[in-house]
C-alpha cells in the first residue's frame, strides 16, 4: 500500500480473533480485501477454526496462540507479520475481558490482569507497530473499547476503568498522530458475542435476543447488534480513512450522549443499578 487507503491484500494483526467482533472483522476483511491476517487468541481450537473460515472467504490467515498480556507477545506478533506478510498495514486491538461484580469481590490481582489485557496489551502492541507505520507513512490502529469506557456502571467498575484508560489512550493517539496514523476508537454497547458468556455476566444479549417476547424482539432489533454488524461499521471506518470514534448500538449512543449533556442524571440512574448482576449459581 502506497497510501492510507484500504486495498486488496491489506495486511493486519487482529487480537481476540477467534470469536465475536475480532472474527467477524477477519471474515469481512477476507471477503472484501483478500486480507492477509495474523490472528491471535488464547484458545487454539477456536482460533484455528476461525482461520480456516478466513481462508475459505478469500483471505490469508496465520495464527499465533497466546495471551495478549504475555510480555513477549507484541514483539512476536510483529515479527511474524513481517516474516510472513513482508509488512503491516493495520492493527486491531480487540482482545478483552471483564471481572464482574462489586469492587469488594475483586482483589488487586483481578484489577492488574484486566488492565494487562484490556489496556497494556493494546499499548504494547501500539508501541510495537508505530515505528513501522511511521517509516512507511501509513497505518491504522483500531482500538475496541466500550460504552463502559464512557460511562461506568456498578458491578463493572474494574472493566470500565480499563476501558476508560483505553479510550483515553486511543483519543490521545488520534490527536497526537493526526495525519500520520489513523486511530479508530470503537465504543460498542451490546453486541451479540460470546463475551458475555465467557465473562459470567447476567445480561447476555445473545440469549435475550432469542426470547419469543417483546423483550427478545427489542434486544435483537433495537438494543443490540450482531458481531457482523459491528464489523461492517468498523471496516467502513477503516475504509473511509482518517481517525474516527464509533459509538455502536442505539442504547450506546443514548447513554454516551446523556453522560455528555446530563452527567448528574446519568450518574444518578447508574447508581440505581445493583452492583452484583452476575448469574446466580444453582444450589
Amino acid at each position: 500500500m502506497s497510501d492510507r487507503a484500504m486495498k486488496k491484500g491489506v495486511r493486519g494483526i487482529i487480537t481476540g480473533a477467534s470469536t465475536g467482533i475480532g472474527k467477524a472483522m477477519a471474515l469481512q476483511l477476507a471477503r472484501d480485501y483478500n486480507a492477509s491476517l495474523l490472528m491471535n487468541a488464547r484458545g487454539r481450537e477456536e482460533l484455528e477454526a476461525a482461520a480456516q473460515e478466513v481462508r475459505a472467504a478469500g483471505g490469508q490467515a496465520v495464527t499465533v496462540v497466546g495471551d495478549v498480556s504475555a510480555a513477549e507477545l507484541s514483539e512476536q506478533l510483529l515479527s511474524v507479520a513481517k516474516r510472513d506478510f513482508g509488512g503491516l498495514d493495520f492493527l486491531v486491538n480487540n482482545a478483552g475481558l471483564a471481572r464482574s461484580g462489586p469492587m469488594t469481590a475483586l482483589n488487586l490481582e483481578d484489577w492488574r490482569y484486566v488492565f494487562e489485557v484490556n489496556f497494556f496489551a493494546a499499548l504494547k502492541l501500539s508501541y510495537a507497530v508505530m515505528p513501522v507505520f511511521a517509516e512507511q507513512k501509513h497505518g491504522k490502529i483500531v482500538n475496541i473499547a466500550s460504552v463502559a469506557g464512557k460511562v461506568a456502571f456498578p458491578g463493572s467498575v474494574c472493566y470500565a476503568a480499563s476501558k476508560f484508560a483505553l479510550t483515553g489512550l486511543s483519543e490521545g493517539m488520534a490527536a497526537e498522530y493526526s495525519g500520520k496514523i489513523d486511530v479508530i476508537t470503537v465504543c460498542p454497547g451490546w453486541v451479540r458475542t460470546e463475551f458475555f458468556k465467557k465473562n459470567n455476566t447476567a445480561e447476555d444479549p445473545s440469549i435475550l435476543a432469542q426470547e419469543a417476547s417483546l423483550k427478545g424482539w427489542l434486544m435483537k432489533n433495537v438494543l443490540s447488534i450482531s458481531s457482523e454488524q459491528a464489523a461492517h461499521e468498523i471496516v467502513g471506518a477503516m475504509k473511509k480513512g482518517g481517525s474516527h470514534e464509533l459509538v455502536l448500538t442505539a442504547p450506546g449512543v443514548i447513554v454516551e450522549r446523556m453522560a455528555g449533556y446530563f452527567p448528574e442524571l446519568t450518574q444518578y440512574l447508574s447508581s440505581l443499578l445493583p452492583s452484583d448482576r452476575r448469574p446466580r449459581k444453582a444450589d
